[in-house]
């Protein structure tokens, strides 16, 4: 059973997740969504596509990411939060994001951040692995690859993306009304709770 603390965190993610997403959005345009989740917005886009990501991190359509199955350019908006730390190969997955969308298209990006303070000192001072970046309620959550910050701008730096906007959850330490504020976002960006990236593809 969920403690209240853990409720109170996914209340504030999903409502925070559903801001930017439907601030994502665009009003016309093919938008495909990898990995739906529980975030519910209002599906503007002249067309939406979504695909799905199996519980045991099994991609059911990626083929482990390495092929999505539409052409090239075919997408004006690309959504792929909480996915990339589940599939085995992620770089593989962000080039075949890359290629799906258009050039003046645009990537919602985000993963849990495994360099929160708090992670960084129960893993120096206790030598405790983050219980969840691995378990949700005492079950497995599938994810096999874990980002910070800095590893995560390398990444889609590699697979010819550039960062337009980022938004930075400050859920662990900070109180709800500080959960949205930008300038804390500049002070501590490395030590939000989730990372979440808008991306352009850089032209060839």
């Amino acid at each position: 059973m969920k403690s209240a603390r853990a409720e109170q965190m996914s209340e504030h993610l999903r409502a925070l997740r559903g801001r930017v997403t439907s601030e994502f959005v665009p009003d016309r345009g093919r938008v495909l969504e990898i990995g739906p989740g529980e975030v519910s917005f209002p599906r503007k886009a002249s067309e939406y596509i979504g695909v799905n990501v199996s519980h045991r991190g099994q991609p059911a359509i990626l083929a482990d990411g390495q092929a999505l199955p539409f052409v090239d350019a075919s997408f004006d908006a690309v959504i792929a939060t909480e996915v990339i730390e589940h599939v085995r190969y992620p770089y593989r997955l962000l080039q075949e994001i890359r290629r799906v969308t258009r050039t003046t298209g645009r990537v919602l990006l985000s993963t849990p951040n495994v360099a929160t303070p708090v992670n960084r000192v129960a893993l120096a001072v206790f030598g405790l692995f983050p219980d969840d970046q691995t378990l949700h309620d005492g079950q497995d959550v599938g994810h096999i690859h874990f980002f910070t910050r800095k590893h995560l701008l390398e990444a889609v730096a590699s697979t010819d993306f550039r960062v337009t906007r980022e938004w930075d959850f400050l859920l662990q330490v900070l109180p709800k009304r500080y959960l949205y504020d930008t300038t804390l976002e500049r002070i501590f960006p490395n030590f939000v709770k989730q990372i979440v990236l808008e991306l352009q593809p850089v032209a060839r």
